[in-house]
């Protein structure tokens, strides 16, 4: 008996549609209240974060400013200093802190603390003061004018005046640019120091025409040698005044003379203000005293 065996075919199984209720629809609705609410809420937070970060921030920018102003204030009266007296009291404490050295080697140098608004324009100028301070010089002279190293010469150190070789000493580390306090070249020079820019530039040691520090003249280039120069470094003006083998009246003179200049660079009209701090008197030995400058 043969047996069929009939195929039936085999039936998909239908997915009926979802059928939207009522109940579900407020769910689905419920749902994306809450994620609205929840983006609304974490977005409120985060901007009153904000606002409250901003207050901070401008509330300590003012306290910093205040600072500021009420330091600025305080160098008006150098007089409240502890250690401030006057000139003459200052020079004869120095004096006694100084008994039994070598009065030749013993320097009275001054400190100025310089209080700048940010963008201010650096204090440096020159001057000749009335009693010469013998501070030993460094130069450095680039040129290939042969008068110009002929006068020169008996004057400094011939091995640091010269034209491509000199540059080389520097290019090759021969030379260090900190052991030098001045830089000069002569015109025709002036165009080959480009390699030298990032060696000599950071101590200021490129001559440029600004600085009146290109000059053909050699005795031009002693006379500036022999000037006494203000410079201001990291907020700090140092000068050395004198000596103690000068007198009361010669270191006065000179401190006059200098503080004279040093106002002069003074705009108080700029917008950027500058103002100069207490200014302490000492020698090797003795404790810096504050003094009227």
């Amino acid at each position: 008996m043969l047996v069929r065996l009939m195929l039936l075919p085999i039936r998909q199984p239908t997915i009926s549609p979802l059928r939207s209720t009522p109940r579900l629809a407020a769910a689905i609705t419920n749902a994306a209240t809450t994620t609205t609410f929840t983006q609304s809420r974490s977005i409120v937070h985060q901007s009153k974060e904000d606002k409250a970060q901003q207050i901070q921030d401008r509330n300590k920018e003012k306290k910093k400013k205040l600072r500021e102003e009420l330091k600025m204030k305080a160098l008006d009266e150098p007089i409240n200093h502890p250690l401030h007296m006057s000139i003459a009291e200052a020079l004869n404490t120095i004096r006694s802190f100084e008994v039994g050295k070598p009065v030749d080697k013993s320097n009275i140098s001054c400190n100025i603390y310089v209080r700048q608004e940010q963008g201010a324009t650096p204090i440096n100028c020159m001057l000749e003061v009335p009693h010469p301070v013998n501070v030993r010089t460094k130069p450095l002279v680039f040129t290939t004018q042969q008068q110009v190293i002929d006068d020169l010469s008996p004057h400094m150190n011939p091995e640091h005046i010269g034209g491509k070789d000199l540059v080389n000493k520097f290019l090759s580390q021969e030379l260090s640019p900190s052991d030098f306090t001045h830089g000069f070249a002569t015109s025709e020079f002036e165009s080959q120091l480009k390699p030298l820019g990032r060696i000599l530039g950071p101590l200021g040691l490129i001559p440029t025409k600004k600085k009146g520090t290109v000059i053909d003249d050699a005795s031009e280039i002693l006379n500036v040698l022999r000037a006494f120069r203000i410079r201001q470094r990291d907020g700090t003006i140092s000068f050395v005044a004198g000596n103690c083998t000068f007198s009361d009246q010669q270191v006065m003179e000179n401190l006059k003379a200098i503080s004279d200049a040093i106002h002069a660079q003074i705009d108080p009209k700029a917008v950027k203000k500058t103002k100069l701090g207490y200014c302490y008197i000492r020698s090797a030995n003795s404790p810096g005293l504050v003094i009227d400058f």
